[in-house]
Order: structure tokens, then sequence, then C-alpha cells
């Protein structure tokens, strides 16, 4: 049982986005999952330092290795955005508390999990490993892919707190039995 419609909101928008991420993911790496995997250790280790000689075989291992968890991968997005939802559905009831306005508190909310969970580590990695990375994840998945689950969730999360609709009745909901 979830404490707070917020809360709920929350997690709900957070599911529905780490879907629609999932369906991208799908989508956008089915055949090329195994290029960026293996482009993806090579500049790794290049960036590491490891003798040129000896990448070619650790790449092949590695690549051999991750075959054995590629069907994982579209549950990892839904996970996340489930856990992002429940931290986020706390913030926004927070907010909703402080501001009285549900609507800029769902905004200010999904810009919070823009900046801190998508930006800021995306600067981070490129500010660690240089322009590599980034430059990687744009030609494998692409930027507005990437920036997309935060968006929507954000639209989720605004539509949901601040719209008359059928999910009111899923935060307002008396539970039948203690």
């Amino acid at each position: 049982m979830v404490e707070n419609k917020y809360i709920l909101y929350s997690l709900v928008a957070g599911t529905i986005a780490g879907t629609f991420s999932s369906i991208t993911m799908i989508l956008t790496l089915s055949n090329t999952i195994e290029d960026f995997t293996r482009e993806l250790a090579y500049k790794q280790l290049l960036w590491s330092g490891v003798p040129q000689e000896k990448i070619p075989e650790i790449v092949a291992k590695i690549t051999e290795s991750l075959k054995w968890v590629y069907w994982l991968m579209p549950v990892g997005p839904v996970i996340n955005m489930l856990f992002f939802g429940a931290l986020l559905g706390l913030l926004l009831d927070f907010l909703v508390k402080k501001l009285k306005k549900p609507y800029i508190a769902s905004m200010l909310t999904g810009a919070t999990f823009l900046a801190l969970f998508q930006l800021v580590p995306l600067l981070l990695l490129e500010a660690v490993y240089g322009s590599w990375f980034t430059d990687l994840l744009s030609k494998y998945i692409g930027m507005p892919l990437i920036i997309a689950p935060p968006m929507l969730y954000t639209v989720l999360l605004t539509i949901f707190s601040s719209v008359k609709g059928p999910w009111m009745r899923w935060g307002e909901a008396e539970p039948k039995t203690y």
C-alpha cells in the first residue's frame, strides 16, 4: 500500500517511463547491442591504458560473457524508474505541501530528475572520460532517446497530480481491509 497519492502517481509515472525506455532500448539496440558493447569495452580499455595487442582478446571475452545477460537489459529501466519514482514521489509530496500547487511541484520534481539523474551523470562522464563516451551514446542510442524518459515522467506526473481524471480514484481509494 502506498502512503500518499503523490508517491503513487510518481511510481506509476516512473513505471510507464521505464517501460517506454525499455521499449526504445529494444528497438534501438536490438541489432547493435554487441557492436555497442564491443566498442564501449574497446574504448574503455584503451582509455585505461591496456596494451593494444591485448585489447581484442579482452573485448571478445567481455562480449561473450555479456551475451547471457542481454535479455535482462529491458528489465533494468523499469526497475530503475520504479526506484526513482519512489524517491521522487517523496520529493513531490514535500513540494506539494510547501508550494500548494501540484503542477509546479510536478515540474520541479521532473526538472530535478532530469538534472540530477540524467544531465549531471552525463556531464560527469564526459568530464572523466572525455567526449568519446557521450559520442558513443549518441551514435547507438541518441541523446533525444536518453532524455525522453525523464521528460515523459514529468509530463505524466504533471497530468496525474494536477488534472482530474480516472487516476484520481487510485490515489484517493480507501483500503478495503487492514
